[in-house]
């Protein structure tokens, strides 16, 4: 539990799986997982916010950022997510409101499966309104005894009798050590275009020095057309830990055929230094522009959409990166 400044209250679990792997999982901020690293090495990048309760989420425009601590991921929807617009006279601020969201624990558990002993977290999260919208968010993440991995399984279920807008995104969140200007970033073959930004849509492989006057650049790789059930996104680094070189390696694996487009965000600015993967079901152009182009996503009455995602780390002796 945190007990001061503006995240006073948030329940966190805090989990170690005996690899060096750590994380927490912030049951009042829709059972997304903040802090992350792995035998010391921070993974996820943080916020200047700091950690801030639900209760000071501000829906306006882009106040959203506000109260957005990074993490390892942030989830974005459920019925609305991306840049501010208005659709059909709603007002929708920038990326939703579900992450600043309390989850209710459902279960934690710690089993044997065979020769494998896991550790298992359940939370159940909902965007709801009384005369409005009822979805429900099933959230169940697993790690094992011993390995590097971190799977995340979500259930987002319609639980009203009308369709609804179904919009979600994952928030991923890297920066320093993982990222310098000597990272490699690989990811799935892709339309690309910019969507803030201009030019070549080259150099997504590669990350910037810090600069003070940077502006921030997205861009999005379509994955629509993928025939794979599995995409991947590695992000690699050479790093001096414990007075060895060494390299670190991150990958996000994830379904295209459930979220077909994968935005990427930029922030090389000095004291900001983060880079946001960020797998969806539609792109970060705003609910009015995917209803006016006939692309909006929607969930039916009863109806339950399964996003699984799987996040590793290796950390192994080397001075050179991969091919």
């Amino acid at each position: 539990m945190i007990t001061e400044g503006k995240g006073k209250g948030n329940e966190i679990i805090q989990v170690r799986n005996g690899s060096g792997l750590m994380f927490q999982i912030a049951v009042d901020r829709a059972f997304d997982i903040g802090y992350c690293e792995f035998q010391g090495v921070p993974v996820s990048w943080l916020s200047p916010t700091g950690p801030v309760a639900p209760s000071y989420y501000d829906k306006e425009e882009r106040e959203w950022n506000r109260s957005f601590e990074g993490g390892l991921f942030a989830t974005c929807g459920l019925t609305y997510m991306g840049k501010p617009s208005v659709d059909q006279g709603q007002a929708l601020g920038l990326h939703g409101r579900i992450s600043s969201t309390p989850a209710h624990v459902l279960a934690t558990e710690a089993s044997w499966q065979g020769e494998e002993y896991w550790l298992s977290f359940k939370g159940e999260v909902r965007e709801s309104s009384a005369i409005g919208e009822n979805v429900k968010l099933e959230r169940t993440i697993r790690t094992r005894l011993g390995s590097n991995e971190i799977e995340v399984t979500d259930r987002v279920t319609n639980e009203a009798f009308q369709p609804v807008e179904h919009m979600v995104l994952y928030h991923f969140n890297f920066g320093y050590p993982l990222l310098s200007e000597t990272a490699h970033i690989r990811l799935p073959d892709a339309r690309r275009r910019w969507i803030a930004g201009d030019g070549p849509t080259d150099g997504w492989e590669r990350f910037e020095p810090p600069q003070n006057d940077f502006m921030p650049t997205v861009m999005l790789h379509e994955l629509a057309d993928s025939q794979e059930d599995s995409a991947s996104v590695v992000i690699e680094n050479l790093i001096e830990h414990n007075g060895r070189n060494k390299r670190i390696s991150v990958r996000l694996e994830f379904d295209p055929t459930a979220l077909p487009f994968l935005t990427q965000w930029k922030h090389a600015g000095s004291g900001r230094y983060v880079m946001g993967i960020e797998p969806s079901n539609a792109t970060t152009e705003g609910r009015e522009t995917h209803r006016r182009l006939g692309t909006l996503p929607y969930l039916e009455p009863g109806e339950t959409k399964e996003y699984r995602l799987k996040f590793s780390i290796e950390l192994e002796e080397g001075d050179e990166l991969a091919p």
